[in-house]
């Protein structure tokens, strides 16, 4: 009888999606496994849809102190405890439930605290026997992810700073795998050669590139400014501009170029293309995602880190500053500052390859396939 693979997310983001993705499609081609994917927000209740559209609401309008001020206050024991009764009441449909003790995972893989949350309550309840292994998809451990820390099997963490966080919180060390954060592995080791990067997108062989995800969320201008910022410092690089799915964000940044006639600046829409392009830049551009970030360190590209949405990402923001191996800025003046003196300075950049070089490669998602074998 197959093994059964559970692999749950929650669409807050997109980070939460693409990691859990990433782990499915390995464990999938490299195991005669049967692996389901559950995005659990397809199923909440209108109590779960409001907190959704928060969510979305927070990235349209950047509502970095709205957001902060909620994960502050919610990273403590005392203020986590509604949070069970939340994911239950809101994702626990019975359409829900039967799906998932139908399918009767031997494993479940969870990429958010509410999607672990279901699994630990109906294990308690003797629907399913599942064994769970949460990730937790940034750089810092809110108190939120280890409610259930004494019946979860595995926590699976960026690195050796996230584990001693988890132990100090008590979590028990043997539970907790520093693989690194799960990346698209396959597309890792089938990228192009650099020349054909270079003639796909119209740049010269081997100029600079800098490359800036401006793509904040649907409807959101909040980055153009940044946009605007970059085209005006006279940067001797190729500037890459990727608004994701904002068309209304692509619109007015072609419609900026055009007016400008600037000459370095591509601005293109959502983009399956990231990691090639990656490989081809000498500094990315962006908001300090945990996904993102991920990639970064894997290409071996520095980072200049703009403001996110607070939380999480400040956190993941500090823990690359602290590394150096990127460097966090709080406005579009400090922004300008810092890539003038990155122009200046090419020992700037130089510096933080040297170090994102000395990394090991990321094998997070082969880990956890070998982690699933033995469990």
């Amino acid at each position: 009888m197959k093994k059964k693979i559970l692999v749950m997310y929650a669409r807050y983001g997109s980070g939460h999606k693409a990691i859990a993705e990433y782990v499915a499609t390995y464990i999938k081609t490299h195991n005669d496994y049967e692996v389901k994917v559950i995005d659990i927000t397809d199923y909440g209740n209108s109590i779960a849809k409001l907190t959704v559209k928060f969510m979305d609401y927070v990235l349209n309008h950047h509502q970095e102190f709205l957001f902060d001020f909620g994960y502050e206050l919610m990273d403590h024991k005392i203020s986590t405890i509604g949070n069970n009764f939340f994911a239950r009441k809101s994702y626990g449909s019975e359409k829900l439930k039967k799906e998932i003790v139908d399918f009767d995972p031997d494993i479940t893989i969870s990429s958010h605290f509410y999607c672990s949350n279901l699994i630990t309550y109906y294990n308690k309840l003797g629907l399913i026997k599942s064994k769970l292994f949460t990730i937790i998809t940034d750089y810092r451990a809110h108190e939120f992810w280890i409610r259930n820390k004494k019946t979860e099997d595995g926590y699976i963490v960026g690195n050796k700073i996230v584990k001693e966080e988890l132990i100090k919180k008590g979590v028990q060390s043997k539970k907790i795998y520093a693989y690194g954060l799960p990346l698209n592995i396959t597309k890792i080791n089938n990228l192009d050669d650099d020349w054909a990067i270079y003639k796909r997108y119209g740049l010269r062989n081997h100029e600079k590139v800098y490359l800036f995800f401006g793509g904040s969320s649907s409807g959101s201008m909040y980055y153009f400014n940044y946009f605007k910022a970059i085209t005006k410092i006279n940067l001797k690089a190729s500037i890459i501009f990727i608004c994701g799915k904002n068309a209304n964000l692509k619109k007015k940044c072609d419609e900026f170029v055009k007016k400008n006639q600037l000459q370095n600046i591509r601005v293109l829409s959502y983009s399956n293309d990231v990691l090639n392009l990656m490989k081809i830049s000498d500094l990315v551009i962006s908001k300090p995602g945990g996904a993102t970030l991920t990639e970064c360190l894997e290409m071996k590209v520095p980072m200049l880190l703009i403001p996110g949405i607070g939380g999480q990402e400040k956190y993941n923001a500090r823990f690359m500053a602290r590394k150096k191996y990127g460097i966090k800025v709080k406005s579009v003046w400090g922004f300008k500052k810092t890539l003038k003196n990155m122009q200046k300075n090419p020992s700037i950049i130089k510096k933080m390859e040297e170090r994102l070089n000395n990394l090991d490669n990321n094998e997070s998602v082969i880990k956890i396939n070998n982690l699933i074998k033995r469990s």
